[in-house]
């Protein structure tokens, strides 16, 4: 088997296989971060091994297959996990027997949780016609996140999402939110999640809009690669934060996007040719929402209910 990185674009999967009498050949996104480019490995090798049928593209293969194989992916992770802590390491993760319960460290994770699946369900009510492969074939429920399985495959399907959003994340709109945040001295992780969440909340705007793509497409991987699930669990989880409590969030969404949220009609092609003609140049830097502080503040974490 041999495994080669290339660089798909978001309309093609993120990983495909290509048997051949030689060699099995699986093609990953070059652009992945790792847990996202694992998944989509052994989602290849799980078609393999249950031998289902279809063309590389995956245009012909039943849905219910392609969650089978998720599914069967998530597991032969977690076997990989469970072999990593017997024998003594892994990226990034503690052998199960040396991690000793602690109610603060339990708090921390049921609160980051949280926070990524709030991150999960605007996406996917932000992009309601995107196709992501789930373990299910039924309608995806907001179900509360519980324990590393379930941590692992919220993780994944918001990559899913992420990379379907790449090509309206502008490279432009990330670089104005981090010298604004640096402005505001924000500290490196608190800048970066501000930056990658005024990215992304402008571009499903942008997609929303039916805008074209944006010609300064924005590199989505992460500067600093997280190989573990815990870890990328809280990047996200900051991410999800600046989204949701950031001013400099909202005053980079009003200064590149203060229109496309608003556009309401029946008429679809009416919405498209509407969107077609509304100016992308952002506002003049020192104007900002009526109603809302350009006021900087670190992204609070904020207690779930219940």
């Amino acid at each position: 088997m041999v495994i080669r990185d290339e660089r798909f674009g978001a309309d093609y999967p993120s990983g495909v296989l290509v048997p051949l009498d030689r060699a099995d050949y699986i093609l990953v996104d070059a652009s992945l971060p790792t847990l996202a480019r694992t998944q989509s490995v052994l989602h290849e090798v799980a078609h393999l091994v249950l031998g289902h049928s279809g063309n590389a593209m995956h245009s012909d293969i039943d849905p219910a297959l392609e969650a089978e194989a998720e599914l069967a992916a998530d597991l032969l992770y977690q076997q990989m996990i469970r072999a990593a802590a017997r024998s003594g390491g892994g990226p990034g993760e503690k052998p199960a027997r040396l991690r000793s319960w602690r109610p603060a460290t339990w708090w921390a994770d049921r609160r980051t949780d949280w926070h990524v699946n709030q991150l999960w369900i605007k996406l996917r009510a932000g992009m309601p016609d995107a196709t992501i492969v789930s373990t299910t074939t039924g309608v995806p429920l907001p179900v509360e996140v519980g324990g590393s399985r379930h941590r692992h495959r919220r993780v994944i399907e918001v990559h899913d999402a992420l990379r379907l959003l790449r090509p309206w994340c502008s490279r432009r709109v990330h670089a104005s939110a981090q010298r604004r945040a640096h402005r505001y001295r924000l500290d490196s992780a608190t800048a970066a999640a501000v930056a990658d969440a005024a990215a992304l909340a402008v571009a499903l705007r942008r997609r929303q809009a039916a805008l074209p793509v944006v010609d300064d497409p924005l590199d989505t991987t992460p500067p600093v690669d997280v190989s573990d699930v815990r870890g990328e669990t809280r990047r996200l989880a900051r991410i999800s934060c600046a989204w949701h409590d950031s001013p400099v969030v909202a005053a980079e969404v009003a200064r590149w996007a203060p229109l496309f949220a608003t556009i309401r009609t029946s008429d679809e092609s009416r919405h498209s040719a509407l969107a077609q003609v509304l100016s992308v140049a952002p506002l003049p830097e020192g104007l900002a929402r009526r109603g809302r502080s350009s006021r900087a503040v670190q992204p609070q974490h904020s207690r779930p209910s219940g």
